[in-house]
């Protein structure tokens, strides 16, 4: 994690090269699309959405990690994403429907993220059209996942948690146990009993 305001240059700036991979940009059209974001530093801990908000953004991460989750009827968070630098995260139900968020998001630690509201993004999808096969592709990609994630959360605990190690094991350090327990729907004592059996070979 980067300390302090994070400044980049448009060249270096990581919104630009995530877009590149996926739909090269001019300079004119990479100034467009960041000179439309609003950088936002969060503390760890602060929400960036509230349940019962109505979501108005999507939100690349710059620096830092933040989980979405919602609380079920006795009280439960159950957390349903993480986002780490350079990923979006957002509540695009309630975006598209104009319906108020079941969701919080909330940083884990101290973090930036670039915010581009509902409206400003439908002008830059016709302005930049780059942006719009982009976004294409991330939510063809985000789709692709919950799919997966549904399918996997039917398998028993340790399959679940050795998936999850395979995809997001470099990351995972980053995360509290408990959150990574939530993300798997198990408590922290099986997650806890999982990683200790698989260091043992059981």
């Amino acid at each position: 994690m980067k300390n302090g305001s994070l400044y980049y240059s448009m060249d270096q700036h990581p919104l630009k090269a995530h877009i590149n991979q996926i739909a090269p940009l001019t300079d004119i059209e990479a100034a467009a699309i960041l000179s439309a974001g609003r950088k936002r530093s969060l503390k760890k801990n602060q929400l960036l959405l509230h349940e019962g908000d109505r979501c108005h953004a999507d939100f690349f991460v710059l620096d830092g990690c933040l989980r979405q989750y919602f609380v079920d009827e006795k009280g439960k968070e159950h957390v349903v994403q993480f986002a780490f630098a350079d990923w979006w995260i957002s509540d695009w139900y309630s975006i598209l429907y104009q319906q108020p968020s079941y969701y919080y998001i909330e940083a884990l630690d101290a973090s930036q993220v670039l915010q581009f509201d509902y409206e400003i993004l439908q002008s830059l999808f016709l302005e930049v059209p780059p942006l719009a096969k982009y976004f294409m592709v991330i939510f063809q990609r985000s789709f692709a996942a919950q799919q997966r994630r549904i399918l996997w959360m039917q398998k028993e605990a340790k399959k679940r948690y050795q998936e999850f190690h395979s995809i997001y094991g470099h990351l995972e350090r980053q995360l509290p146990q408990a959150q990574v327990a939530s993300y798997l729907g198990i408590t922290r004592e099986s997650l806890s009993r999982i990683k200790k059996e698989l260091r043992n070979g059981v």
